[in-house]
């Protein structure tokens, strides 16, 4: 690649570093604490709501920064860290030996699984990625829809709400949450040996995280007497039980480092079979879900066949994560890659991530609470069921995804792709679609 180029990628490269890597840290897994004490605590403390009754949501607010405000942050920090970094392609390397770049006229490879291919010795190569995550739902609901409902302090300490009416009024609580994040990688590859190759990806990151958390008192004291001890107004008899919690806080830097190792056992005309070995080391903040805190290590078995322009591949892997909240996963790749013309491939493949361990499941707000409403005059007890969150009770979060996509050679030297990848099932927190553009060349 002529000198040009490779001043012209160097800059880039390190602009985009300079611009993702010095935001100001921001600390985002505080943010759902911070709407949750800010609506539960302070907004009905600093209300009309008179005396003690101000105080009865804190045991609320206070579980819900104990639980389930690091289940929304394993969530997010999870998904972000754990998004594939593309593959190595063996369609461009650079050979040391011969000091010239070399091209090679088949098809280009995979673009988020792996060959039984290795570059062969000497070579090398290099690239960027770009991927863009809106993370738009949940287990199927939408993330601008999740629920959640606090119930009162048991003030009677009797075990069942409802005893005096002020324990039948509950807060609904809106997230209205946009989560976007922006991974820009930059990825290596070197063959050390002809059957084993070393690589590393690092990748800047960019994530936003933001809404307007809206809460809703269900005020039965409001229905039944006209006063509304919890309100976030100043008048418990024309109260305001509707108050609003906005929040936007973004953070960019250093994801998680991947070092990539693939050894390849079996290399024929036809057939490729290799082991790979992906360690994400944890050098990204945790607590801006720039990462997990914690080191992954991922184990693949590789196989791959040419048949004429069409090269099928199979991964299959046991993926070790060692955050809490973060199961365990078996995780394939299954598809193909097939040359369309020279210099053009396509490229498609089914994904998979299966839970391995359900006690590492993310658990938000499970199941329902009983309260017992005082009778009217002349009426009997109401009993109540109150679903605490709208979001499916699961002990998995299998992922499934369809990624296809193309890769375009323009010179010897220089490979383009561009790929979308789109939900197959509802388990977790996803995006409707995910698209990427990489670049992958030769010094």
């Amino acid at each position: 690649m002529k000198t040009k180029h490779i001043r012209k990628f160097i800059l880039c490269s390190t602009l985009a570093f300079l611009v993702l890597a010095n935001t100001a840290h921001a600390q985002l897994n505080k943010v759902f604490e911070n709407v949750f004490t800010d609506i539960l605590g302070e907004q009905l403390q600093n209300s009309g709501s008179p005396g003690e009754h101000g105080m009865h949501f804190l045991e609320a607010a206070d579980l819900a920064n104990s639980s389930l405000s690091p289940a929304l942050n394993s969530l997010i920090a999870s998904n972000v860290s754990s998004f594939p970094l593309s593959s190595t392609s063996a369609g461009v390397t650079f050979d040391f030996s011969t000091g010239q770049p070399v091209s090679i006229t088949e098809s280009m490879g995979p673009i988020f699984a792996e060959t039984g291919k290795t570059l062969g010795k000497g070579k090398f190569n290099i690239g960027v990625n770009y991927n863009f995550l809106s993370f738009t739902k949940f287990r199927g609901i939408d993330t601008e829809d999740i629920r959640f409902t606090f119930t009162h302090q048991d003030v009677t300490n009797d075990g069942t709400l409802g005893e005096s009416r002020n324990e039948s009024d509950t807060i609904d609580l809106n997230l209205n949450m946009d989560v976007n994040a922006n991974i820009f990688a930059i990825f290596a590859t070197f063959g050390l040996t002809n059957n084993f190759d070393i690589g590393i990806a690092i990748p800047f990151i960019n994530i936003s995280l933001s809404g307007i958390a809206q809460a809703t008192v269900n005020s039965f004291t409001y229905a039944r007497s006209d006063t509304a001890f919890h309100n976030f107004g100043l008048d418990v008899r024309n109260p305001e039980l509707q108050t609003i919690s906005p929040y936007d806080e973004s953070v960019s830097g250093l994801g998680d480092v991947a070092i990539k190792l693939k050894y390849s056992f079996v290399r024929g005309a036809d057939m490729d079979m290799a082991v790979l070995v992906d360690v994400r080391l944890p050098t990204g903040e945790d607590a801006d879900f720039l990462g997990t805190g914690k080191t992954n290590i991922r184990f693949a078995g590789i196989i791959s066949k040419k048949i004429g322009d069409f090269t099928p591949h199979l991964n299959a892997g046991y993926d070790k994560r060692s955050a809490e909240l973060d199961s365990d996963e078996f995780e394939f790749a299954v598809g193909f890659d097939q040359k369309i013309v020279s210099g053009l491939t396509f490229a498609f493949d089914v994904l998979g991530e299966i839970d391995v361990n359900s006690d590492d499941a993310i658990v938000l707000f499970p199941g329902t609470t009983t309260i017992v409403d005082q009778p009217e005059s002349g009426q009997g007890q109401a009993v109540r069921e109150i679903d605490l969150s709208n979001i499916p009770e699961r002990d998995n979060d299998n992922v499934f995804n369809v990624s296809f996509g193309f890769r375009y050679a323009p010179s010897a030297s220089v490979i383009l792709l561009g790929n979308i990848l789109v939900p197959l099932n509802n388990g977790g927190l996803r995006s409707t679609v995910v698209p990427t553009i990489g670049l992958t060349f030769s010094l």
